[in-house]
């Protein structure tokens, strides 16, 4: 028996969703003409036609990871605004059972990267939208989708202790997207910074 796509029917769900409905939960507009609607991601625009399965912006973009989380955001979305409050990923509800072993927050490779580099981090950071908050050595605040905004620290390397990265994320996150959403989210976000530190180098 031949497997379905799981994805296929996001985009089913989607396509017979009320647009009105999605736009007010999802915080985001919807081009009536287009049948698209319009998803803020990060420093980019995607335009996500359901009809057609499939989405159009910035190379980055529209590459089939952010292009599902924004499916799946559009789905799952709550007409709530953020909390306000930051929160470890491990924290969220059933948080800390599902990002360890093949889930891990995405760190590593930040640590990696910038461990040693913390004007690239700012550099890397700044160019996809960030805002500097007071946190660590260097933190960012980025709005990767309009109702979850996250937070990468990065505390740098010294003759003492490694360079050490954390990700937060708003307390009400886990009602706009699904934890392995989210744990999607922060390692698309990884990704962007250490490409874009490595244009920085």
């Amino acid at each position: 028996m031949e497997r379905q796509d799981p994805t296929q029917e996001l985009w089913r769900r989607l396509a017979a969703a009320d647009p009105a409905e999605v736009s007010r939960r999802a915080a985001v507009a919807y081009h009536a003409e287009q049948r698209a609607y319009l998803v803020p991601l990060l420093n980019a625009q995607l335009r996500v036609l359901p009809s057609e399965k499939r989405a159009e912006g910035a190379p980055w973009a529209a590459a089939w990871e952010p292009m599902l989380l924004c499916v799946q955001y559009l789905l799952t979305a709550q007409q709530e605004e953020p909390a306000g409050e930051w929160a470890d990923p491990k924290s969220l509800p059933y948080g800390d059972f599902f990002f360890r072993g093949p889930h891990p927050v995405p760190t590593a490779g930040i640590e990696e990267a910038f461990g040693t580099r913390l004007e690239a981090f700012r550099a890397a950071a700044a160019a996809l939208g960030g805002r500097p908050v007071a946190m660590g050595d260097a933190a960012y605040e980025f709005r990767f989708l309009p109702r979850v905004p996250a937070v990468v620290i990065l505390w740098a390397a010294d003759d003492e202790f490694p360079a050490r990265a954390k990700f937060l994320l708003d307390k009400r996150a886990h009602r706009q997207l699904p934890l392995d959403a989210l744990w999607v989210l922060c390692r698309v976000l990884a990704k962007l910074l250490i490409a874009a530190g490595e244009a920085h180098a």
